[in-house]
């Protein structure tokens, strides 16, 4: 699921304070991602509120306000043009008649709010997963700040047993014909199609090239008429109505079927409709493979049929044991997730549903279909597909947090090389320059945020893996 905001969420928050102190009500207050927390010292009280809500008190040095206010001079001066000065050379004086004390302020409350923020998080140990609302109670120049932010927050995850837990799954072993498919699948690739005599009539496994003309009511329609169609019987590739009648057809004969378009088909104009379709056979041909000899073998792979065998037999074991791997590393996490208690939040459970909601109408409209249309295809209630959604959903959370939990526990972290590693094999697979795609992610804490989180998951699967399979068992760690 998409990375909630993090510590010092990006984006505004709304402040929510009554506008004592000269702050005004409804003041956009800019929280950078993964702001770096300031160095000096705050206080920070939490108060628990209902569901996952809680409530921080900030109370900000002097100090540290005389510093948001610097960086506020600093920021301005670089920006505002001040008749008579160069630019970045106002006195600040000069720059706060010029912009307006209220403006300077807001300047210096936002830079405040953002560092003190983080550094709350930071200092309790909260994960954030909405965007604060702030009440300023009192912010002023050389005097100590005072706010509060009212925020949703990561559950406390309870761990069961993560190590130790002994399981094991065999890979699957590689048989002889196993080894012949994989060597027909070579067989198959360098096959050829060539034609068959005139006389010979079509049936299943022979591949046709065929002329398609549609009417309806003795009228075209569009989408009716299609030249040099290359289909193969049997295979499933053209409607059961047409491949029957074309069956035992020769090389110049002309076919018709009848074909009722569905109620539900894209094309309102085809919906219900009953089309005639007249079919030409223009070429009958068949596959002809290539012998597996020893000439095949060494032409194609350079090597002799007997290390041919050898090397796919190979192939396919390391194949197993990748399939092994990966289906113990599912049983794993399962395992674990299952084994944890967590009280789920419904803004992320809301957050995945619609997530998965936005995935599937992006799929079903590459195919001009809406939602409805598919559960109709499918013959399913929109009732029980919501349900099915959501305990998805809700099991996708728990796997995430807990997940998420083990990490922190165990210290598993995205280190600097990893991530360029990722970038890098990013760039190779899209086929682009690797500063580009570094580019793409450092200009955006988001993006970068969810690389990291993906590394840092990937890790923590390998790491629970590692840790129980039933070769190498471990000392259970428990909360």
């Amino acid at each position: 699921m998409g990375a909630p905001p993090g510590r010092g969420s990006s984006g505004p928050a709304g402040a929510t304070g009554d506008g004592s102190e000269g702050f005004r009500p409804g003041v956009t207050i800019k929280l950078t991602s993964r702001q770096e927390p300031s160095a000096l010292p705050l206080d920070v009280a939490v108060t628990k509120l209902e569901g996952h809500k809680v409530s921080l008190a900030v109370t900000v040095s002097p100090e540290q306000v005389g510093r948001a206010y610097d960086r506020a001079y600093r920021s301005l001066v670089g920006r505002v043009n001040v008749p008579g000065f160069r630019r970045g050379k106002v006195p600040r004086p000069v720059l706060e008649r010029h912009v307006g004390l209220e403006a300077f302020r807001e300047e210096a409350l936002e830079t405040a709010v953002s560092e003190a923020y983080a550094q709350a998080l930071e200092t309790k140990g909260l994960d954030p997963i909405t965007r604060p609302e702030v009440e300023i109670v009192k912010f002023q120049e050389n005097e100590p700040f005072v706010f509060k932010a009212t925020v949703e927050v990561k559950p406390e995850v309870k761990l069961g047993k993560y190590t130790g837990l002994g399981l094991e799954v065999a890979p699957k072993p590689v048989t002889e014909d196993d080894i012949e498919a994989q060597l027909r699948s070579i067989q198959e690739r360098q096959a050829v199609l060539e034609p068959v005599g005139p006389e010979t009539a079509l049936t299943d496994g022979l591949f046709a090239v065929l002329d398609y003309r549609g009417t309806i009511d003795g009228e075209k329609f569009p989408g009716g008429d299609t030249e040099g169609a290359l289909v193969q019987l049997g295979a499933g590739q053209v409607e059961p109505e047409i491949e029957k009648a074309i069956q035992g057809a020769k090389v110049g004969e002309e076919r018709e079927a009848t074909l009722t378009f569905p109620a539900d088909i894209p094309n309102p104009a085809l919906q219900g409709k009953t089309a005639l379709i007249k079919v030409t056979v223009r070429e009958v041909k068949e596959k002809n493979l290539p012998e597996l000899t020893e000439e095949f073998a060494k032409e194609v792979t350079g090597l002799d049929l007997a290390a041919l065998r050898e090397r796919v037999q190979e192939s396919l074991e390391e194949r197993a044991k990748r399939d092994a791997g990966e289906e113990l590393a599912r049983q794993v996490v399962e395992r674990v997730t299952a084994d944890a208690e967590v009280e789920l939040p419904e803004t992320l459970i809301t957050r995945s549903i619609e997530r998965h909601t936005e995935d599937t109408k992006e799929r079903l409209s590459r195919q001009n279909l809406d939602i409805d249309q598919y559960l109709k295809i499918v013959g399913l209630e929109r009732e029980q597909w919501e349900k099915d959604l959501r305990r998805r959903s809700e099991h996708e959370v728990k796997r995430e947090l807990v997940l998420e939990a083990i990490a922190k526990r165990e210290n598993i972290q995205a280190e600097g090389a990893e991530i360029e590693f990722e970038i890098a094999r990013l760039a190779a697979s899209a086929r682009q320059k690797p500063e580009k795609v570094r580019e793409y992610f450092v200009n955006d804490a988001g993006r970068l945020e969810s690389l990291r989180t993906g590394i840092i998951t990937d890790k923590t699967v390998l790491y629970l893996a590692h840790e129980n399979t039933a070769r190498q068992p471990k000392e259970s760690k428990q909360v």
